[in-house]
């Protein structure tokens, strides 16, 4: 049997963040079979670069002159094009096990047409509700006296609530999404708890990005903003006093550049923009280093505990891969003594960082995209074959889903709690 799968993707096929995340999970999931089932997928996005996606058929929604154009000159175009070629590809499938997976943001009315076809309607939440993410900004960016430049506002936080009322199933990448989507009103029958995930191959290798030094490297990758904690982390490694260095690696965020100047011009602090070699990078570190105050389920703490690297972390940005005490320390971003200390901690005892590092990796082994894929492709599989199928968005379900529901969550399930790691 096969069922239909269509991808709605809005931002260009790239191979760097949530695109990337986005062909992983659909590439494994148009894979190997399960129980005889095969998901044909399709993705469509305004165009694609450079990224393979095997076994899918990729639409280009962008019209053919407008693809060799800079993306930023048809950024307004391509939402709507994108809108257009997805609903088309949609309404040619059947009705009946045939799925839509929305990565955000497809539009309200573009929901409903999905809906009124009678289309199960999935969503990934790349990132908490967007009204979890600014109160949490607001109040960092006043914390560090600094006005609030997340460009996030009310209406488009009220538009996302409509449209996770409109779909039927949403996949919560960590536990902290979870919480905020029961807040926002989303059932738990409505939740799939899941999880993202790494590559091996892209981190194969011996060579390393930076040359030794006398002390440790503790190591941050991602956009160098507000959102993520890099303000807190310099204060952090200025306060903790022990020899080594703090990288950064990523772009940074103007607000961070002015207000964190005296941290940022430390002899230990060093800056790179974007490394294409992420492995020589994080075989460069000893320890991965990542405040970051909202997330959905953030790879780079993946890819880090690929890697072996310790993480000192918070729950945003743990994922699913790590725990407090085993592959590093999960703190609150704004424990300002327990981020010294964990620092103090892992670059005095290197016995200690090793073991972290060693259970990290552990950890990681169940977080390869090939499994992250299948536990996805269960979980789909499982909610469009319920019987009956029902198309309900987040209203009070019309039937019982508990014996869907527990062969998904059974300790041993892929997919299950046990299954990601949260045992």
């Amino acid at each position: 049997m096969t069922t239909r799968l269509d991808v709605f993707l809005p931002s260009q096929l790239i191979g760097r963040g949530p695109p990337y995340t986005c062909a992983m999970i659909a590439r494994g999931m148009a894979g190997a079979d399960f129980d005889g089932t095969r998901i044909e997928l399709s993705i469509v996005t305004p165009r694609a670069r450079a990224l393979a996606v095997p076994s899918i058929r990729v639409i280009e929604a962008l019209p053919y002159w407008a693809r060799h154009l800079p993306y930023r000159l048809t950024r307004s175009l391509a939402l709507s094009a994108t809108e257009d070629a997805f609903l088309r590809v949609a309404r040619s499938g059947a009705a009946g096990g045939h799925g839509a997976y929305i990565w955000p943001d497809a539009s309200l009315a573009t929901l409903k047409e999905l809906r009124r076809e009678k289309i199960t309607i999935f969503r990934e939440m790349i990132n908490g509700p967007r009204w979890v993410a600014k109160e949490i900004l607001d109040e960092a960016y006043r914390c560090a006296g600094l006005p609030p430049s997340h460009g996030l506002d009310h209406a488009a936080a009220d538009a996302e609530r409509e449209a996770l009322h409109a779909v039927d199933y949403v996949f919560a990448p960590n536990a902290e999404v979870t919480t905020s989507l029961l807040k926002t009103g989303v059932r738990p029958e409505n939740i799939l708890e899941a999880s993202y995930g790494w590559d091996p191959k892209r981190f194969s290798g011996t060579e390393r990005l930076l040359p030794p030094i006398d002390g440790v490297t503790i190591l941050f990758v991602g956009t160098i903003c507000i959102r993520k904690g890099a303000h807190l982390l310099l204060d952090y490694w200025a306060k903790s006093k022990v020899r080594g260095r703090l990288v950064f690696a990523g772009a940074m965020e103007p607000a961070i550049k002015n207000a964190c100047a005296k941290l940022l011009a430390r002899d230990d602090v060093t800056v790179l923009d974007y490394v294409s070699d992420a492995g020589a990078l994080y075989r460069s570190a000893d320890v991965f280093a990542f405040p970051t105050l909202e997330e959905g389920g953030p790879q780079v703490t993946y890819e880090a505990c690929g890697c072996g690297l310790p993480v000192i972390t918070t729950p945003m940005g743990a994922g699913r891969v790590a725990v407090d005490g085993k592959q590093g320390f999960v703190l609150a971003p704004y424990d300002a003594s327990g981020w010294v200390g964990a620092i103090q901690n892992l670059t005095e005892d290197a016995r200690r960082r090793r073991a972290m590092g060693l259970a990290a990796r552990k950890s990681a082994e169940l977080f390869r995209w090939d499994l992250v894929s299948a536990r996805r492709k269960e979980q789909v599989l499982g909610c469009l074959h319920s019987t009956p199928t029902v198309v309900c968005g987040n209203d009070p379900p019309s039937h019982d889903r508990r014996t869907a529901k527990d062969r998904l969550t059974a300790p041993d399930a892929p997919g299950s709690r046990r299954a990601v790691g949260l045992a």
